[in-house]
């Protein structure tokens, strides 16, 4: 599964990045690493070589991503999901931000407290998951 991740250096990005290897979460999914600052860089290497940065503002490149997850804040998700949505981009939207919460069709992410909740709404066909 092609999961972009944007906001990774950040505080809540680089303990998501620890977490995920601990959990060996990266052997499951094709991460592509993207940036707001620094694309041409060198991604991050989690295992699959370093790769390149994308730009964390390129719709085309993040609508190749069946997944998001996002750690970069509310000012980005409030300028780039409506863009991603309004072209047609049908994939997971997983977000640390708060910007979306009040949504009716975001499902606010506190595995395991509301697993079922969560689990009811991916069966529901929703799209976006708010921290």
């Amino acid at each position: 599964m092609k999961t972009g991740i944007v906001g990774w250096r950040g505080m809540v990005g680089s303990v998501l990045m620890q977490r995920m290897g601990a959990e060996r979460d990266f052997d499951h999914i094709e991460p592509v690493f993207f940036s707001t600052s620094q694309a041409g860089g060198a991604a991050p290497d989690v295992g699959r070589g370093a790769g390149r940065l994308l730009d964390a503002n390129d719709l085309e490149a993040l609508a190749g991503c069946e997944v998001i997850v996002t750690c970069q804040g509310g000012d980005y998700t409030n300028a780039i999901h409506p863009q991603l949505r309004a072209g047609g981009w049908r994939g997971y939207w997983i977000d640390a931000a708060s910007a979306l919460r009040m949504k009716d069709d975001a499902v606010i992410i506190l595995d395991p407290v509301n697993r079922d909740v969560i689990d009811a709404g991916v069966r529901a066909g929703i799209r976006d998951y708010i921290g």
